[in-house]
């Protein structure tokens, strides 16, 4: 009888099952692309039979994306023997040799297949966008054989149908990659590409995406939050009370209309596609690309209602020639810039940011908070403690609410809402466990409870931010204060949030040592940057660790 794995223990078993890969010797980025696809495969076959259930009937190939021939519930069973005697190669006509021969057919006819139903819908879309380019990798019919048992003992269907907290649906495909990134030891090359599921979620609920809205994430990793995004506009369509006909017109164009996202690697790309396709949402606005490209800036220009987004924060790898208003190497720095020029008027946005970029005195990042500041409004920013992101990265966070304005005279700032999350109801070490004294998650809850606005949609498009009754006096807390622009240009646009805290005598700030120690590391990364780049201008066939010692730097000015 296939085993259920318990909530807690489910990214323990997936790392079990992951563990067959050992003897194959691949690398830990190949282990992950091709677990992955097996994964998937099995979760996919799952959902088709849990439809075929419900019509009590097999479905034909023409309806399907993934082939009867290449049904997981098929071949998992008896990988070698299906191969040898159940079916034949396609291309030979005769039988495969073993469950290697047959796994490399699979992978290379589903990346080619293509299946048009009655209404013209190509339902093979997105399968062949997950197998394309994809190299099968395997060597040892023991590891199929291994992997296909193991995936088998797993009732992964009746994990995706459970509900967390508020009817919040578990994102079973986004947690698994977190968990296994991180057993895998590639925390420092995927960091930027997760974001705890609680974090999203509080994230979502404050940004209220509503029916008909276009919702964006330009760096969207495994597809978090356009995934939460989804799953919250959808509830609000099956909440109506209309014809199931006009629900599905409205489904529909959610799916197909108003879900993008962009990841610039492949891999990453990969497992955003098969986190949205399992989720039955929108992945056909979900593009390979680059958000920083001149051409992105172009397409993209005040086209989104909502955007919801956790950049890569650091030195760029290479210089960014996109008409950006301020030119620097750092990610965060080009993401906000690419988010607010994005934003449609009435547009609003809840971004996490590093938070060296709200204090940080290098001239170009107080350019970029002042035009947040004056040429937009913002809303809120809301400091994240230090530890959040583990195991991934220890950098210090806040999520910056904002809101493009509709015209010239539409309001911009006029005050801003600081709140301080001391906690998230976790601990804050590699395993991020939750604290025996919180059942819930800690003070993202209370954040969202004290949240001051309300978002008031226009007959003309666009919202407004609309503060609650009492707002001023009724949302501050021992955590929670307010600002007014007044106070923020005399700081010169410094928008942590513990400057503005009127519980605290005012004393100077300083940096802690790891917060210190990792803007030391950005900068040297910076410099090395510049330093090749001005090797290969003078064409020095040389590097920049051999300059390590050479080179005495008396002073930097800066810019």
């Amino acid at each position: 009888m296939a085993k259920t794995p318990d909530f807690n223990q489910f990214g323990e078993e997936l790392w079990e099952v992951a563990n067959v890969f050992r003897d194959d010797a691949l690398h830990a980025t190949e282990r992950l692309e091709t677990f992955s696809l097996f994964l998937f495969m099995k979760l996919w076959d799952e959902r088709e039979l849990e439809t075929e259930e419900a019509l009590q009937r097999c479905l034909n190939d023409d309806k399907l994306a993934i082939p009867n021939i290449y049904r997981f519930h098929k071949w998992a069973p008896d990988p070698d023997g299906y191969a040898k005697q159940q079916v034949k190669d396609s291309k030979t006509g005769h039988h495969f040799d073993d469950s290697i021969d047959f796994c490399r057919r699979m992978f290379d006819d589903l990346a080619t297949r293509k299946v048009i139903d009655k209404k013209g819908n190509d339902i093979t879309f997105d399968v062949r966008r997950l197998f394309k380019d994809t190299i099968f990798r395997l060597r040892y019919t023991t590891t199929v054989r291994s992997l296909a048992s193991q995936l088998l003992q797993l009732n992964l269907r009746e994990i995706m149908s459970r509900r967390m907290g508020e009817g919040e649906r578990y994102d079973i495909f986004g947690r698994a990659y977190e968990y296994l990134l991180q057993r895998f030891g590639q925390n420092k090359e995927f960091a930027e590409y997760f974001t705890p599921r609680h974090i999203v979620d509080h994230m979502v609920k404050i940004i209220d995406p509503q029916i008909g809205e276009t919702i964006y994430d330009p760096a969207c990793g495994t597809g978090g939050f356009i995934v939460r995004a989804f799953e919250h506009v959808r509830d609000q369509i099956n909440r109506k009370r209309i014809s199931a006909d006009k629900k599905e017109r409205m489904l529909r164009q959610l799916k197909e209309k108003n879900i993008f996202g962009v990841e610039h690697v492949p891999l990453v790309f990969k497992l955003a596609l098969m986190n949205m396709i399992l989720h039955r949402d929108g992945s056909s606005q979900l593009q390979n690309d680059d958000s920083l490209s001149n051409k992105a800036q172009n397409v993209n220009k005040a086209k989104y209602d909502v955007t919801l987004a956790n950049p890569p924060f650091g030195p760029t790898k290479q210089e960014r020639m996109a008409q950006f208003e301020y030119h620097i190497k750092l990610y965060e720095v080009l993401f906000i810039q690419h988010m607010m020029n994005s934003l449609k008027p009435g547009g609003r946005a809840a971004v996490i940011l590093k938070e060296g970029l709200l204090f940080d005195s290098k001239k170009m990042l107080r350019k970029v908070c002042r035009r947040l500041v004056e040429q937009f409004e913002l809303l809120a920013v809301l400091s994240l403690p230090n530890g959040i992101f583990n195991p991934y990265s220890g950098a210090k966070t806040s999520i910056v609410v904002f809101r493009r304005p509709l015209g010239r005279n539409d309001v911009r700032t006029s005050k801003v809402w600081f709140y301080r999350v001391e906690s998230d109801g976790r601990d804050l070490g590699a395993t991020r466990r939750r604290l025996p004294d919180f059942n819930t998650d800690g003070n993202l809850d209370h954040m969202v409870s004290l949240w001051p606005y309300t978002w008031r949609h226009e007959k003309d498009g666009g919202v407004r931010a609309i503060l609650k009754a009492d707002a001023l006096t009724q949302f501050e807390s021992e955590r929670s204060w307010w600002a007014t622009i007044e106070d923020i240009r005399k700081t010169d646009y410094n928008l942590t949030t513990g400057r503005y805290c009127p519980h605290e005598a005012e004393a100077i700030e300083h940096e802690k040592p790891e917060l210190l120690i990792n803007r030391l590391l950005d900068l040297e990364e910076e410099i090395k940057t510049d330093l090749q780049d001005l090797l290969t201008l003078v064409s020095v066939p040389t590097s920049v660790e051999g300059l390590k010692g050479s080179i005495r730097f008396e002073t930097m000015a800066e810019e």
